[in-house]
């Protein structure tokens, strides 16, 4: 297990690319985007089952997403993964496409989307 501290631009590209996986514990991302970096680069992420990696990982495609803070499941998924060869390929190659489909325009559209959804749903009062 490697901790690289702050890293950005290639360099951070080349750790995710070179990674087997990429392990994102922490329940309070908003947003996903460092999973997100990773599966662009082909790396599967194990991420807790809470913010913005809801979103992006589909477990057994992408990754696995873990209970926050059962440190048990995480080293579960890991070991899942790294002990089943054909697996992390092709969860390799499953994150690397998923990630492609995911432009700013795909992800305000799906926003644009759910704010629809919600707004549809939501009783308007008539004018008096």
């Amino acid at each position: 297990m490697t901790f690289a501290g702050y890293v950005k631009g290639k360099e951070l590209s080349s750790i995710y690319a070179s990674s087997d996986l990429f392990v994102f514990p922490s329940p309070t991302e908003t947003f996903g985007n460092a999973g997100l970096e990773a599966l662009a680069c082909g790396t599967p992420v194990i991420g807790a089952d809470a913010g913005g990696l809801k979103d992006f990982i589909q477990n057994g495609r992408t990754g696995f997403l873990a209970e926050p803070k059962n440190p048990e499941a995480f080293a579960s998924h890991v070991l899942h993964v790294l002990s089943n060869a054909s697996l992390k390929q092709r969860m390799e190659h499953e994150a690397r496409s998923y990630a492609l489909t995911q432009s700013w325009d795909a992800i305000f559209d799906n926003l644009l989307a759910g704010c629809e959804e919600v707004l549809a749903d939501y009783p308007r009062e008539k004018p008096a």
